[in-house]
């Protein structure tokens, strides 16, 4: 039965997944902005709902990703894109997909109250003056840089072994029916040994995403985010391989 194992690319690496995630988009790129737009109406509509919708939506992110990723595949070996592969994640390791969506929900959660303790501000406050920074005196807007900076350095230190142990169990859970914290360990450890290839990756997509936010009416979000998870499916492929009895290693 084949085994499956990680490699370790060159930093280098980073820019070749950016690279095949472009070709796999721009074979089909209708398709994928098509499917885009179609998430992010599921996405408005579940945000509307109260209390609830925002949580909802890290609930939903796991499957969501499964989907684009099954469809990267499918683009990969030939086959048409379409907006069915957004319900792969219910076919296969549905149940894996929504148990690490509770986690990255709960995380979150936790996340937002650890900050919040540490840091001694109202996080909500701060995030509803941020979304109206005109309304601020220069005083108001001195004040909330000074609790926000502290705050922005303190959840990166924890977000990102969060957004690592997330990155690729999506892919795991729906391709190697990983349990949810099987996946997500493998993903952190991926991310983690590989980080020379992952922080240049990373750093290239953060690049093309800030030039995606500058085309109006989010129009750019239609080819950023296909193009991010297409080359993640890339940087799947590349890292994590199969041998053993029948594959060629």
């Amino acid at each position: 039965m084949p085994d499956l194992t990680i490699t370790r690319p060159s930093a280098a690496q980073g820019l070749v997944w950016v690279r095949q995630g472009w070709e796999l988009f721009k074979r089909t790129p209708v398709p994928w902005a098509g499917m885009t737009a179609l998430v992010f109406l599921l996405l408005m509509g579940v945000a509307a709902l109260p209390v609830v919708g925002g949580w909802v939506i890290h609930i939903l992110s796991p499957f969501i990703v499964a989907g684009f990723l099954a469809a990267s595949r499918a683009a990969q070996q030939g086959e048409l894109v379409t907006f069915l592969y957004l319900g792969a994640g219910l076919r296969a390791g549905g149940d894996s997909l929504l148990r690490i969506g509770l986690i990255y929900m709960m995380a979150n959660l936790l996340l937002f109250r650890l900050v919040a303790m540490v840091a001694g501000a109202d996080l909500g406050a701060i995030m509803v003056q941020m979304e109206h920074p005109r309304q601020l005196s220069p005083d108001e807007a001195s004040a909330l840089l000074r609790d926000f900076f502290p705050i922005l350095g303190l959840g990166t230190v924890v977000m990102v072994p969060l957004l690592m142990a997330t990155w690729f169990s999506p892919a795991l859970a729906h391709f190697e029916g990983f349990r949810p914290i099987r996946a997500m360990w493998w993903s952190l450890w991926v991310c983690a040994v590989n980080w020379r290839p992952m922080l240049v990756y990373s750093a290239i997509l953060g690049l093309v995403g800030i030039a995606a936010l500058l085309i109006p009416l989010g129009l750019g979000l239609l080819f950023f985010i296909p193009w991010t998870l297409t080359s993640t499916y890339a940087a799947y492929r590349d890292m994590f391989v199969t041998t053993g009895p029948g594959v060629d290693a």
